[in-house]
């Protein structure tokens, strides 16, 4: 250690594969932490890192592998060479790292983490269990076998000799509802949720993907008797739950402690959850009407106490939970978990005699946790729903469809229970309930991927704006499951247009980038049906690139993302609205659909959604909207073949992307007006229609020569602070005026306080509709059918970050990246947003004679301040109030080392 060495702080978000704690750990893993510093200009010049199958092994410095310092100053998307020759499948290894510094420091080792390599491939067939529908007693409903409680034996365990206990489980036969299928507890607290959305065509094969989750139970376990318990629900014929609990030992070996089998408990919850068949439904999913029944209900059924003798013995299903035509693969992003949720705005109102109103303050998406004194036996009606009526009672039908209505039957005394069937809600209404209900007798139980809050934050001058960022980041936080999807309340399905925004909003948000890469995987396999959409799995995969920094998923997909730009009609296409259509949307080479003569794309994308927001375009055989995302796609492709190494590719999608730019403006752009027309016709007569999406569409992809023509473009699309189209649609609207120099403009729109029912904007999303998840539409109006959680809609968190902020990577892994603030109308503007490095913090006052800028630096990357046209430099000082000088350029933008800054400049 060196003098010095309390500057140079442990390495910390340590990751691997983009995860904490991974278990899909093979061939060619990703390593990656944060460095930090308190001495400005600080890089990374060297790099340790170190594995051992145990903790103790580790801090007695026994490795099985130590890299010895290796000269790099990477530390995001590390690979190690021939570190796969020392990893043994199913196998815990833990690892730290410590690095040098461009100053001579060496760090202490960071504190450690774990990760556990693949498992084997499965080749003995796996049976799960379930209940038995057997015959039912005089007081039960028939047994369905839609819903279980599940219990293991009792096992006793002595954690001396214990490093970590892991449970590994999945289940079948929930893949008609789209969703997870069980809640997994230890010793009666929640482990997890799971498992995973089954993958068709994985990896573009004809197989399906069946994931597994591993759940890290050590803190869980205790000395004596323990139990693993499971609820869970299922509809095919293919119900089944099946798990292990494995320990890893002190002594380096590995021992099964129990696995599902013929021993277990298993109790059918038809009873219990008064299941006679009747579904809450959408047009996509049925699930279980959730009728709880007290008298029936396993109170405390989870617990290592809780007498399940009289429970029926298990039935093992005989087929086998993964078939010859599936795969069976460890899931790659977090697991979900349940969260008990307290706003700090719930509250209970009575709204009349015996009827009750539970506010909890934001939407989840999940289940209740309740925990409730009753004064005596009592059948009470459940109402739940997104929104409220005009009377100030549940709408429970939901304008997604489902009906959230169902019946509890309470007993005199104590009440406690969960339910399971994942829905979409913030109000629950409970009619008929006579005593009285205090504000925790019912909780929210979220589903939700682990979300540090703390890691991102903006605040301004102004309130709307502040809010708007708000309810993105919340959408982000309550509606990461599994994968992303456009719903859980209607569809639960992964769609690329929904990608783009929800994928984008992640970034700013939170660090946590695995759950995007894995959606990414899941639709190149599983593509929508809209044309455009497919498109931006290119867009989104460069994105992921730039923000973590490994390559790994662009060399892994090159080639299925180069089918992506193969949109020319087949038997594959699908308009969204044919009736017998036969294909199967899997990702296939396609048919090119470039005309040469024309140097233009065939073939159209959505555009916008519902139809009536497409502001009137008119189709035809070439469409502007259509080829400039193709412009933009073209681009970004032939950034990932440079990567990749394909450099003629690369040369090829260039020369693509210019010919579809000049012609797009020859042909299509009215220089008098600044619009694009909407399309050209087959005998290359022009559609003279200007529809907003049309000259939209190309100004967020750049489709113009210079400034003066940009310019002209913006005035149309700022359509005088007024949105035009869907909610989906404004993230091209407002991403075209913002990289076009037209920052204030989108300020203009997003800051619009007109809240009037139906308004097109985010004071009426907020103020009249009282969103706190990003909604599908401005409002029932405009989509009667709309959801009231639909991530598509969270654009102002990304455009706050990105756009007005100008936060954004310029070199993979944010090695650099910008900060260009373009306030518009406010005057004070604060962000802290997670990258790659680190945290990365920045700050805007406007005074009356100066602006001054704050910025953070993270350890081993380089800010970019990007100063306005014209603007005149005053100061550059560091944490130490230092004076810098010579840090700026000719075109106004100061390269800024790490650390602690502040700048003030001047505008004309």
């Amino acid at each position: 250690m060196t003098n010095n060495q309390q500057e140079l702080l442990i390495p910390t978000h340590l990751n691997v594969n983009l995860l904490r704690f991974p278990y899909n750990v093979d061939k060619s893993p990703r390593f990656s932490w944060w460095d930090h510093s308190n001495i400005s200009n600080s890089q990374q010049t060297a790099y340790q890192v170190v594995i051992s199958k145990r903790l103790h092994q580790l801090a007695n410095q026994e490795y099985i592998f130590d890299t010895g310092w290796v000269q790099s100053s990477e530390n995001t998307g590390v690979a190690i060479p021939q570190i796969e020759q020392v990893l043994d499948a199913g196998e815990l290894y833990y690892w730290q790292v410590r690095i040098k510094d461009n100053f001579n420091n060496i760090s202490d080792f960071s504190q450690p983490e774990k990760f556990i390599s693949t498992d084997k491939p499965q080749v003995e067939p796996i049976h799960g269990i379930w209940a038995d529908r057997g015959p039912k007693s005089d007081n039960e409903l028939p047994k369905l076998g839609n819903v279980v409680f599940i219990r293991s034996p009792r096992f006793d365990l002595n954690l001396v000799d214990v490093d970590t206990a892991v449970i590994t489980a999945f289940s079948r036969g929930n893949e008609p509802l789209f969703i997870q299928g069980f809640d997994l507890l230890v010793n009666g607290t929640n482990v997890g949720v799971g498992s995973a959305h089954r993958q068709v065509h994985y990896q573009g094969t004809d197989k399906t993907g069946i994931y597994y989750n591993k759940y890290d139970v050590t803190e869980e376990l205790i000395n004596g008797e323990n139990v693993i318990s499971v609820m869970a629900t299922a509809k095919s014929n293919r119900k089944a739950f099946w798990c292990k609990l494995e320990v890893y030992l002190t002594d380096g070996t590995k021992k099964q402690i129990i696995v599902t089998d013929k021993n277990w408990h298993v109790l059918d919850g038809s009873t219990a959850f008064g299941d006679y068949g009747v579904k809450i439904r959408s047009l996509y999913f049925g699930m279980v009407s959730e009728n709880v029944d007290l008298r029936y209900y396993p109170q405390g059924w989870s617990e290592v106490e809780y007498n399940d003798d009289n429970w029926p013995a298990v039935w093992v299903n005989p087929q086998s939970m993964v078939s010859d035509e599936e795969v069976f693969i460890p899931y790659r992003s977090e697991n979900t978990r349940r969260f008990e949720t307290h706003e700090p705005s719930k509250k209970v109102i009575k709204l009349g005699d015996q009827d009750y109103l539970v506010d909890l303050g934001k939407e989840i998406i999940g289940s209740l946790k309740v925990n409730l004194q009753s004064l005596l036996n009592q059948r009470v009606t459940i109402l739940m729903g997104e929104q409220l009526q005009d009377d100030g009672h549940v709408r429970h039908h939901l304008a997604a469809g489902p009906d959230y209505v169902e019946n509890w039957t309470f007993v005199k005394g104590q009440n406690q229970f969960t339910t399971l069937q994942v829905k979409n809600f913030r109000y629950i209404e409970l009619v008929g309930f006579q005593g009285n209900l205090n504000e925790n007798d019912i909780d929210g139980w979220a589903i939700e991927q682990p979300f540090e809050s703390q890691e991102s934050a903006f605040d301004s001058d102004n309130d709307l704006l502040n809010r708007e960022y708000e309810m993105s980041k919340y959408t982000i936080k309550a509606t990461n499951q599994d994968v992303y999807v456009d719903s859980q309340a209607r569809e639960r399905r992964p769609y690329e247009g929904d990608l783009l925004v929800n994928g984008n909003t992640s970034f700013v948000v939170s660090s946590k980038y695995s759950l995007n890469r894995h959606s990414m995987d899941y639709l190149i396999d599983n593509p929508t049906w809209p044309e455009d959409y497919k498109l931006y799995s290119i867009e989104m995969a460069w994105q992921d690139y730039l923000y973590t920094g490994n390559d790994e998923f662009l060399k892994n997909r090159y080639t299925d993302l180069t089918y992506k730009l193969n949109r020319g009609k087949n038997e594959e296409s699908f308009d969204g609205a044919s009736q017998d259509f036969k294909g199967s949307l899997k990702n296939t080479k396609g048919v090119d659909n470039f005309d040469e003569e024309v140097g233009l794309v065939t073939n159209d994308g959505l555009i916008d959604w519902p139809i009536p927001e497409r502001d009137g375009f008119v189709e035809g055989e070439y469409n502007t909207p259509f080829n400039a995302i193709f412009y933009g796609a073209y681009l970004s492709m032939s950034k990932i073949a440079d990567v990749v190494g394909h450099h003629a590719d690369a040369d090829h999608y260039r020369s693509r992307a210019a010919r579809i730019k000049k012609e797009l403006i020859n042909r299509m752009y009215d220089p008098k007006t600044g619009r694009f027309y909407d399309s050209m016709n087959k005998d290359l007569s022009i559609n003279k229609h200007t529809s907003h999406h049309a000259t939209a569409y190309a100004l967020c992809y750049g489709v113009y020569t210079d400034q003066q023509m940009a310019d002209k473009m913006s005035r149309f699309v700022a359509s005088d602070g007024k949105f035009v189209g869907s909610i989906y649609f404004i993230y091209f609207m407002l991403k075209g005026l913002i990289d076009s120099g037209h920052a204030d403009d989108a300020v203009r729109l997003l800051t619009n306080p007109d809240d009037r029912k139906d308004q097109k904007t985010f004071a009426a999303i907020l103020n009249t509709l009282k969103a706190t998840i990003a909604p599908e539409a401005w409002s029932n109006h405009y989509k009667p059918n709309m959801t009231m959680s639909h991530p598509w809609g969270a654009t102002p968190g990304l455009t706050i970050v990105q756009g007005i902020m100008g936060i954004n990577p310029t070199k993979p892994g944010f090695e650099n990246f910008s900060v260009k603030i373009r306030p518009g109308s406010l005057h004070r503007v604060s962000v802290e947003t997670p990258s790659a490095k680190g945290i990365i913090k920045a700050t805007l006052t406007v005074g009356t004679d100066e602006q001054i800028v704050t910025v953070h630096v993270p350890m081993n990357a380089k800010g970019t301040v990007i100063l306005p046209d014209g603007s005149h430099l005053m100061t550059i000082q560091d944490r130490n109030e230092t004076d810098l000088e010579g840090m700026l350029t000719k075109t106004g933008q100061i390269v800024l080392g790490s650390g602690n800054y502040q700048i003030s400049y001047r505008t004309n």
